[in-house]
């Protein structure tokens, strides 16, 4: 995967949603004090878990706390997806067929801090309207058999979540809507998907770097 581009809003001085768009080479360019580091420590603390920078009330948007709005909201979308994935068990997938993809056909990533604190993860995607779709990447496979044995569908390998999970959606097909939604829980399925994820390191020119750093 590559960072096709990142997502901020409600974070230091980015008050309402920005997208900063990324290519094989990428320039930044601006005053002092423009935003350009905030881009940068935000995508470090997006990948690293706060990473050297850790996250802190200080970093809610002024205009927005005096408003009560303090959900700091990173989002991540990436290109040149993987064919394949194993989001469960040992069996392939493909983002496409767990409709984990956006209206541009890309992976995208929303980590949504409450108060700045710990982040809940969240996945936005052209997914299934039909109210009996939602949530079946969460659902452990007791639970996907149960909906398989109520709707009486006989055609899938009841051992393989993924197969499951499409026989649903195939069974909904004649009713299936599509919308965006960005309500997709991912907290469940985030550490296998991270596998997939680039690696992403901050190193900073206004002081010494040396080989004890956490990012070397």
């Amino acid at each position: 995967m590559k960072i096709s581009s990142v997502k901020l809003q409600n974070f230091r001085s980015y008050k309402d949603e920005v997208e900063i768009k990324f290519d094989d080479f990428t320039a930044l360019i601006g005053k002092n004090d423009a935003g350009k580091s905030t881009v940068l420590e935000a995508l470090d603390i997006f990948f690293n878990d706060d990473g050297a920078k850790i996250i802190n009330k200080e970093d809610i948007n002024i205009e927005n706390k005096n408003n009560n709005n303090n959900d700091i909201i990173i989002s991540v979308c990436f290109k040149d997806l993987p064919n394949e994935i194993i989001i469960d068990e040992n069996v392939s997938t493909t983002l496409q067929n767990e409709y984990l993809l956006n209206e541009n056909r890309q992976l995208e990533i929303i980590k949504k801090y409450p108060n700045a604190g710990k982040p809940k993860v969240f996945i936005r995607a052209m997914h299934p309207k039909n109210p009996n779709c939602d949530n079946l990447l969460t659902k452990t496979q007791s639970d996907l058999q149960k909906i398989i044995k109520k709707l009486k569908i006989t055609d899938c390998n009841e051992t393989i979540n993924s197969d499951m999970r499409k026989a649903i959606w195939q069974h909904y097909k004649d009713e299936l809507q599509i919308e965006i939604t960005d309500k997709i829980d991912a907290s469940k399925i985030y550490e296998k998907l991270k596998a997939y994820m680039p690696t992403y390191f901050l190193f900073k020119s206004d002081r010494e770097n040396n080989d004890k750093d956490n990012e070397v």
